[in-house]
């Protein structure tokens, strides 16, 4: 059966959509990373960093964003070229092996799980925090209070906040039951659009 990719008129994945879209870089934008990324260093020494970066970005060439959806098969290597710890990927690779259809993709250059028949997201993994999914109703009912929105980067000493992504959205790394959370995240994805 053919996977049908992202589907990007589902008012569903509007909110994963834009979320995870990748942002432009500006000074500000860089200001704020660095600061938190170099922490303990004057502002001057961040200022040369991000003037650093913006002229590599201007001498170019710069990677172009990667696209919305992609099959695995469009990108060079599924395992080590998705920006995303490989170790994460393998985890989002073997939740796909528990599900009833094939539904690895790639979502703005991330490991993605994407419901093969609706093309809703509801997986996806990020950089070196973990992964998080889409969860029906009835397991944010009875999920515990830590499985939240916002974990901290150990490496980066940064929040990421999942929020915006949409109010289903929640970090699952390493929780006992993240296989049967997927499969329900899975089934969740499978019904028609609101």
């Amino acid at each position: 059966m053919e996977h049908r990719g992202v589907a990007l008129d589902d008012s569903r994945n509007a909110g994963p959509i834009a979320f995870f879209a990748p942002k432009e870089v500006t000074r500000e934008s860089l200001r704020q990373s660095l600061t938190v990324a170099m922490r303990g260093k004057s502002a001057a020494d961040v200022e040369a960093a991000v003037d650093r970066v913006l002229e590599k970005i201007a001498r170019g060439p710069i990677r172009p964003n990667p696209p919305v959806s992609q099959s695995l098969a469009e990108v060079a290597d599924p395992w080590y070229g998705l920006g995303t710890h490989p170790d994460i990927v393998e985890i989002m690779w073997k939740l796909d092996k528990e599900l009833p259809q094939p539904c690895r993709w790639v979502f703005w250059g991330r490991p993605a799980l994407v419901h093969s028949d609706t093309g809703v997201v509801f997986a996806v993994g990020i950089g070196t925090i973990g992964h998080v999914m889409r969860l029906p109703p009835r397991v944010l009912e009875a999920a515990d209070p830590r499985h939240a929105r916002t974990v901290v980067s150990r490496n980066a000493g940064q929040s990421f906040d999942i929020g915006p992504a949409g109010p289903e959205w929640r970090f699952v790394s390493a929780h006992a039951r993240e296989a049967e959370w997927c499969r329900m995240a899975y089934e969740f994805s499978g019904n028609d659009a609101p």
